[in-house]
């Protein structure tokens, strides 16, 4: 069985607040996709509107600037709560805690380690989070 993208969008919401089970590699990655696409649409409208909430200074940028607004923080907020369970719930696909992600605080090493882990196939048995995903 296939995860639409919408399907996994709806069911990244759903199981917002699911810490505890597993979650497929089309699902979270198509929430993932999702959330950097609003995030973008966030930060243009922001730009284009000049809703200036933070402001930063950038040297190499054509305007010298980058805004971050309403739309962005507010799609931020959103997203936070059910982008962390997708998180762990993906390690938990994999058989790993979601105390992984506490490796994320250690500079670039701990971002790659935990995109392979996300890239990985999960366990195709049941595991101590639950039965596999389909």
């Amino acid at each position: 069985m296939t995860t639409s993208f919408t399907g996994s969008i709806k069911k990244a919401f759903i199981k917002a607040f699911d810490f505890k089970t597993r979650s497929s590699r089309a699902e979270f990655w198509h929430f993932y996709l999702f959330t950097v696409i609003v995030g973008m649409i966030g930060i243009q409208i922001d730009q284009y509107l000049s809703l200036e909430l933070i402001n930063f200074e950038l040297s190499r940028s054509p305007n010298n600037e980058f805004i971050l607004g309403h739309f962005y923080l507010f799609t931020y907020f959103l997203f936070l709560v059910p982008s962390l369970s997708l998180y762990i719930r993906r390690l938990h696909d994999t058989d790993r805690s979601g105390w992984w992600l506490l490796i994320m605080t250690i500079p670039f090493i701990g971002f790659v380690t935990i995109v392979m882990f996300w890239l990985l196939k999960g366990n195709e048995r049941k595991n101590r989070y639950g039965d596999p995903v389909i």
